[in-house]
């Protein structure tokens, strides 16, 4: 533990924080929810089972909405640009979605599929899966005919997936709250933060155009509640930053104040104090610095992972959950890894390598010398041209 509390703010630096590792352990651990859920034995995730609340998998994609809060607002403060926010947004979201709807169409769809393959490439709902749009702001996952039918999930093959529309729309409020300011300071966040839960409490219906507000406690896809309050949770410390001091000490503290309370009724709200503390102490402490990845592979392992565990339980729906993971690691890293390798690292080099070269230009033109004024002299030699 360290013996000096440090800010968040000094953790949001480069190479000064350990948010790959705490990624790569939440992407691991919606892996070991999925197991649980996927196979058809009745066995029940070991977390879910302590806590009584919420799961491993749970656990992880607040994680992840936690820190993406976080770090996105960070990123449109340090960019400072509309333009280079949303352009460095999609190569981060885009490219692997890409990628991974490329596998699902061509791969792991004509292994699976029951039907002729003539008969499912000439199907309309296999190519419906190459609108990345819909995936990104309003599809869950992918759905290819004769794939997966007789499981318990039909043939969504990306179910993980519906938290993407949630993470989009996430970043769409920084985007417009730091387009009219309200990132700048600590109020002025706190501001964006109340407006930001407001918009997504409104839920509209359309074709009946109703309008009501959304109850963030609805357990959606089986979880205690929604993931954005954690986002919401993320963009309020980025504002608090320079005041928020972070210590072993007292995340363990806070977890003893948890067990000792966990059968009262605000167990809960307990839990998830602690949970966030603990998650932030561990994003920042050196410790475990020797530990994070060279390269961030959570991202894939979150694209990936459902797909490659719902093949493994259509060949053996009663295999045990944990045997189902150790079969189905070596093909969720190996797709992680390309994917990381030749997709998603060659995007954000190749959008950062844009941007470096508009703001070079941009500065040149800033630092070009002005041209001198033109003089009577200059106008008899240059005039008439011929």
């Amino acid at each position: 533990m360290t013996q000096h509390p440090q800010t968040l703010s000094g953790a949001l630096a480069r190479d000064a924080n350990n948010f790959d590792l705490v990624r790569l352990v939440a992407a691991c651990a919606v892996v070991y929810c999925n197991a649980y859920a996927i196979q058809q034995t009745g066995a029940g995730d070991a977390v879910a089972a302590a806590l009584g609340f919420g799961g491993a998998g749970y656990l992880g994609v607040y994680a992840f909405f936690l820190i993406s809060g976080l770090l996105v607002s960070a990123s449109f403060e340090r960019q400072r640009s509309v333009p280079r926010f949303v352009a460095l947004r999609l190569a981060r979201l885009l490219p692997a979605v890409v990628g991974a709807s490329l596998v699902a169409i061509f791969v792991v769809g004509p292994i699976f599929t029951t039907l002729a393959l003539h008969d499912y490439f000439a199907s309309g709902a296999t190519w419906r899966n190459l609108d990345y749009f819909s995936t990104l702001v309003m599809k869950r996952g992918w759905t290819l005919p004769g794939v997966f039918e007789h499981n318990r999930f039909g043939r969504d093959i990306g179910a993980p997936l519906w938290t993407l529309p949630l993470q989009v729309h996430c970043y769409l409020l920084v985007l417009v709250m730091g387009m009219v300011g309200l990132l700048s300071t600590r109020w002025r966040i706190v501001i964006a933060v109340l407006i930001a839960a407001a918009v997504l409490s409104v839920r509209v219906r359309l074709p009946d155009l109703q309008i009501g507000w959304r109850d963030f406690t609805d357990k959606a896809g089986g979880y205690a509640f929604s993931p954005e309050p954690f986002f919401f949770l993320g963009m309020l410390l980025y504002g608090w930053r320079e005041r928020i001091e972070l210590s072993g000490l007292r995340a363990c503290g806070l977890l003893l104040v948890f067990l000792v309370f966990r059968d009262t009724a605000g167990a809960q709200a307990l839990f998830y104090i602690a949970f966030v503390y603990g998650l932030l102490w561990v994003s920042v402490t050196p410790m475990l610095r020797r530990w994070v990845p060279r390269h961030d592979y959570s991202y894939a392992i979150y694209l990936y992972g459902f797909m490659v565990q719902q093949g493994v339980a259509a060949l053996a729906p009663s295999m045990p959950p944990m045997l189902s993971i150790v079969v189905s690691a070596p093909f969720i890293l190996a797709l992680a890894a390309f994917s990381s390798r030749w997709i998603e690292r060659p995007a954000m080099r190749w959008v950062r390598a844009r941007i470096a070269r508009s703001e070079a230009r941009q500065h040149e033109r800033r630092n070009a010398p002005e041209p001198a004024p033109m003089r009577a002299a200059d106008l008899a030699v240059r005039w008439p041209p011929l």
